[in-house]
Parts: structure tokens; sequence; C-alpha cells
């Protein structure tokens, strides 16, 4: 027996494909205003040719425009270019400045922390934005065994979720600088209540681990000049616990603010990490037989 892979409750992913054939295309590209496939507002269609992808645009303001890929000059990584048609649409979302919501999801190794890094770091460095409010909810990966009373300041305690930013900016010390200038700020989920951030990018990773009314308190912490991005994972393997699989609040915004003007969304299916983290995905197909 096949174990079968659940998703979130959604059927909607930011994007639809079509080959270059589809009849309607022609259509599109004679009048932009027109949209024969019913996509939602800032989300992106992908003409394939070949198996390729030959043009990629994004329905907003009642018309199509063609997407053009971003390279972000990165500090850290030098420059960095979309992977795929699906990282195509995710930075483009990310970086958008009409869309002030930004969710991003995907399975393991897709990229989408890591371009929600870049991009929050692009902002940062551009002067769209004063700090990068990185928010976790501390649940530890399901099944492993808890390290208990963590000892030390705040920060110390946070830190074993921080290291993702560490491992971005390349070691903790130049984590430790940022955090020196308060271009980096941490906040525990918990402690949220009453705060409102400006000029910030509110950054929230694994936020398949949250619940509506989390997903509530986000949003009401986004002040003026401030984008909430979100990144998760989309399949329920890797909720970690049963709360969030029978109330979920990333399921539950995704489904409620798509359409939104100010709201966008791109899932991510590809694994670009690397070829040994694609093995993953063969214990998922293996299993039970």
């Amino acid at each position: 027996m096949v174990r079968q892979m659940k998703k979130l409750n959604i059927d909607y992913y930011g994007y639809i494909e079509i080959g270059s054939d589809d009849l309607s295309l022609a259509e599109v590209y004679q009048n932009p205003a027109v949209n024969p496939y019913g996509l939602q507002e800032n989300g992106y269609l992908i003409v394939k040719a070949d198996g390729k992808a030959s043009d990629i645009m994004k329905w907003q303001n009642e018309r199509f425009k063609k997407v053009v890929p971003i390279t972000i000059d990165d500090t850290f990584h030098g420059k960095i270019k979309p992977l795929n048609p699906e990282q195509v649409c995710a930075v483009d979302m990310l970086t958008d400045t009409k869309t002030t919501v930004k969710v991003i999801t995907g399975n393991w190794g897709s990229g989408k922390s890591f371009l929600s890094m870049a991009c929050a770091f692009r902002g940062l460095s551009k002067g769209l934005f004063d700090k990068i409010v990185f928010v976790h909810n501390n649940i530890e990966t399901k099944n492993s065994s808890p390290i208990g009373y963590l000892k030390g300041s705040y920060y110390e305690k946070m830190e074993p979720w921080c290291m993702m930013i560490a491992d971005y900016l390349g070691d903790k010390d130049m984590l430790q600088v940022f955090l020196d200038r308060g271009s980096i700020q941490v906040e525990h989920l918990g402690f949220l209540r009453g705060r409102s951030f400006s000029n910030s990018v509110i950054w929230v990773t694994e936020a398949q681990n949250l619940t509506r009314d989390h997903m509530q308190l986000l949003l009401g912490r986004v002040g003026e000049g401030s984008v909430l991005i979100l990144d998760g994972d989309a399949r329920l393997e890797q909720i970690d616990r049963k709360t969030f699989e029978q109330d979920n609040g990333l399921a539950a915004a995704i489904d409620c603010l798509k359409g939104n003007r100010l709201f966008g969304y791109v899932h991510l299916r590809e694994s670009v990490r690397s070829e040994t983290a694609k093995l993953a995905d063969l214990l998922d197909k293996n299993e039970g037989e």
C-alpha cells in the first residue's frame, strides 16, 4: 500500500499552465484586457511550448502584462536568477510593490525560504524597508525530542530558528552584525499582540504551523509601508502538530485572500536544492510497498 500524499485544502496555486497552441491565447495577445482563463487578481499565466515556458503573463488591474524574469543582485550570493517558470512568478510576486501580503509555498528544496530571504534583503538594500522582522512560531519538528528549557537571553532562545538566516548570510557573526544594526529583528509569535511594524518586511517561515487566529494576528501587525511574507510547505506531512491539520491558517489565508488586489501567491513544485535532496520524495513513493 502506498501512502497518499495529502495537501492543504486548497485548489489554487497562483498560476495556470497552457500550451502555446491553446485556442484562447491569440485572444489574450490581441486584447490583454480579456481574461478567458478566469485568473484571479495577481494570478499568472505560464505559456509552454515543447515543455518549456515560452511566455509568462500576469493578470493585474484587469489586464494581462508580460512578466520579465528578475535577477536579484545579492551581496551574499551574487546574481540570483529564477531556476524555473514558477520561481520567475514567485520573484515577481515577492518584489511587486502593489501587494502587501505575499505567500509562497512549496515542498522541500523548492527554494521558497531562499527566495523569500533574497527578496527581503533586496528590499532592505534598496531602502524600501528599514528592517526585516523575522517572526517564528517555535514549533519543533514532529516526532523529534524536545530540547527542554532553553537558558539564555531572548535571542539565545530564538537562535535555533534563526540559523536559516545565518546560513543565508554566511555565518552567525554576520547575522549578529545585522541584529546589532537593527536591520533584523527577531520576534516570537506568542508576543505579537499589541505590536505594529511599519516600513518593515515581516517574514514568517514554516507558515504551515499556524492557525487561523495566528494568521489574523499577523495580518493585524502590518503597519504603514510594510509587507507580510509567509512561506510554508503545501503538504500536511510537514505540519508538526495535529492542531494545524484541523485549523490551518495558511490554507485559510490562501482560500480567503485569493483575488484580493493586495494578495499574491505562488506555489513551487520542483525541488532545486540538489539531486540528493530530491531523493526525499522517494521515501513517500516507496513507503508501504
